[in-house]
């Protein structure tokens, strides 16, 4: 591969239909006081059962016998008048009366409900769909525009498209460590070919195809 004198344009876009709305939820959490490890002992085993209805209650200042709608708008106006984290605390069904899991913190009893609600139903499974866009100045003066894309499906009751894309390369990568395949030392990043051009092959064999395409322009 010829020496790369410019890297002068690097655009990756990652394709996912959860990433944006997830953060916005999350925000959300924060808002409302949910992201907190601090110990709740509401949600002790030997406390009395507690509904998500009623700890919204609590959270934004209210009587926990307050009417949903009273509730809603609480919560809308703790949110800051952000429709989409309100619409999300909705679906997840965080103002109605399911009870709020047993754990020690509002964090924990939020993971443990968010394992519940989001975890695949009957033959669901994930997709990922990556495409970077480079643009290279070569030694010579001309430009390549590359585009390298990447999709991969999740195993239905099996591996999930970022397990396999995340845990496969880290895998291979340690076993060539182990094997001795890796002589440099020290905190590396997957930069060199004599890292990421191994990986690259062995990656195919386990269902992970990319393609790409060039365009060169004086």
């Amino acid at each position: 591969m010829p020496a790369v004198q410019q890297l002068n344009r690097q655009l990756q876009f990652v394709l996912s239909a959860i990433v944006e709305g997830y953060a916005k939820a999350l925000n959300g959490f924060v808002k409302l006081g949910l992201i907190n490890r601090d110990a709740f002992p509401a949600l002790r085993p030997d406390a009395n059962p507690l509904s998500w209805k009623e700890l919204l209650c609590d959270l934004v200042g209210i009587s926990s016998s307050s009417k949903c709608d009273v509730l809603k708008e609480a919560v809308f106006k703790k949110l800051e008048g952000d429709n989409t984290q309100l619409e999300a605390v909705e679906w997840l069904g965080l103002l109605g009366d399911e009870q709020v899991p047993r754990a020690e913190s509002l964090v924990d009893a939020l993971s443990k409900h968010l394992a519940m609600k989001l975890s695949y139903g009957p033959g669901e499974k994930d997709m990922i769909v990556m495409r970077d866009n480079f643009g290279i100045r070569h030694p010579s003066g001309h430009l390549e525009n590359k585009t390298i894309d990447l999709v991969v499906y999740g195993d239905v009751n099996g591996f999930s498209a970022m397990a396999k894309t995340v845990g496969l390369p880290t895998a291979m990568a340690a076993k060539m460590l182990l094997d001795g395949e890796l002589q440099a030392k020290g905190l590396m990043g997957p930069f060199s070919k004599e890292i990421y051009g191994p990986i690259l092959e062995r990656i195919k064999a386990e269902g992970i195809m990319y393609t790409t395409q060039s365009t060169i322009t004086p």
